[in-house]
């Protein structure tokens, strides 16, 4: 999945301090370790998909919007999952809810899943600490 050429995109999309690549693997890697020292381990194979997938949109979101025209902090979550099931083919439920409720509480409906609440939970912790590299650096951390 990692290597494939739809995935190559966004390892050159800005995301704070980062790629959004490299955030979503930082964000999988973060709710991996998570799930496992909670015990949630039977179905980590499809958290780490869908955190890996979770911002898998193609477009640069300090300068452009997503399809939809509206605001990206609510829009792309629904267009990473269409990228990832054109991309990689139909998602498990459990891999939907990751990418599609990522950014509750700021979108209304709350992950469904303990899994997808974890990786709600480790975006916003990856994010804050990109964001914060970002502000220490001069780069800014951007807008929804």
């Amino acid at each position: 999945m990692l290597a494939s050429p739809d995935y190559e995109k966004i390892r050159r999309l800005p995301h704070h301090d980062a790629s959004v690549a490299d955030h979503s693997v930082a964000v999988a890697y973060a709710s991996y370790r998570i799930a496992r020292r909670i015990g949630l381990r039977s179905r980590l194979p499809e958290l780490t998909r869908g955190a890996l997938l979770h911002d898998f949109f193609h477009y640069d979101w300090h300068s452009e919007k997503p399809g939809s025209g509206g605001l990206h902090g609510f829009d792309h979550p629904k267009e990473a999952l269409r990228n990832a099931e054109t991309t990689f083919g139909p998602l498990s439920a459990l891999e939907r809810d990751c990418v599609v409720r990522h950014m509750w509480p700021l979108t209304a409906i709350p992950p469904r899943y303990p899994e997808s609440f974890i990786v709600c939970f480790a975006d916003k912790a990856v994010a804050l600490r990109e964001s914060w590299n970002a502000l220490r650096s001069g780069k800014g951390i951007g807008v929804l």
